[in-house]
C-alpha cells in the first residue's frame, strides 16, 4: 500500500483482484487447481467484506442519512453473501459446487457494481482525499486482522463487538488455512500488479 493510497482506489483493486481470482478458478485444469482458487477467492472477499464493514461502511453511516441508507443496503448484501460462502464452502458435490459458486459471483458482482456506481462515487463526494487516505491505511490494517472465512453469525452492528468477534475467529481460521492448498506466489503475482 502507497502512502497516498485512497480508500476509493484501494476497494475496487480488490474488487478488481477477486474478478481475476474467480476466472482463474474457471479456466483451472482440475478441481485440485480449481479448489486452491476458491480457497483464495474464499480469503481475499472475506478480508475485504470485513473491513469495508468497520471501514467504508461506518464512514458512509457517519455523513448523513445517505450514508446510512447506502450502508445498510451493503450490509444486507454482505451477509447474504456471506451465507452463500458459508453454504458453498461447505458443499462436497462438484456439479452443486460449480453452480453454487457461479451464483455467488452473480451476487457479488451486482453488489460490487452498486458500490462502485453508488458507495464508492457518495464517498469521494462527501469524504476529503486526507480523510480517505487515512481511511485506506485503516482498511488495509483491518483486512490484516479480518477473519479469513465467512461467518455469517457474528453480527455487523455495532461495529466494535464484530471487529471483537473477527478478532477471535482470526486465529482459528489462520489455523484451517494452513491445511488447505492456495496458488503459489509465482501464480498470484500478475494479480498484485
Amino acid at each position: 500500500m502507497q502512502s497516498d493510497s485512497d480508500i476509493v482506489d484501494d476497494i475496487i483493486k480488490d474488487h478488481r483482484e477477486v474478478e481475476e481470482i474467480y476466472k482463474r478458478y474457471k479456466a483451472s485444469p482440475n478441481t485440485e487447481e480449481g479448489r486452491k482458487w476458491f480457497n483464495q477467492f474464499m480469503w481475499e472477499l472475506c478480508r475485504h467484506s470485513v473491513a469495508e464493514e468497520l471501514v467504508m461502511y461506518n464512514m458512509m453511516e457517519s455523513i448523513n442519512d445517505k450514508g446510512k441508507e447506502l450502508g445498510e443496503k451493503s450490509r444486507q448484501d454482505h451477509r447474504k453473501l456471506k451465507v452463500m460462502l458459508e453454504d458453498l464452502r461447505k458443499e462436497t458435490n462438484e456439479t452443486a459446487f460449480e453452480k453454487k459458486f457461479d451464483d455467488l459471483f452473480t451476487t457479488l458482482m451486482s453488489h460490487i457494481k452498486m458500490e462502485e456506481s453508488e458507495d464508492l462515487p457518495f464517498i469521494k463526494q462527501n469524504v476529503s482525499l486526507e480523510k480517505r487516505q487515512a481511511a485506506a491505511k485503516t482498511f488495509s490494517m483491518k483486512k490484516m486482522l479480518a477473519p479469513t472465512y465467512p461467518h455469517p453469525e457474528v453480527p455487523d452492528k455495532p461495529t466494535a463487538l464484530e471487529a471483537a468477534l473477527g478478532l477471535l475467529a482470526k486465529p482459528i481460521d489462520k489455523i484451517r488455512d494452513m491445511f488447505k492448498e492456495f496458488p503459489s506466489k509465482a501464480e498470484m503475482e500478475p494479480l498484485s500488479k
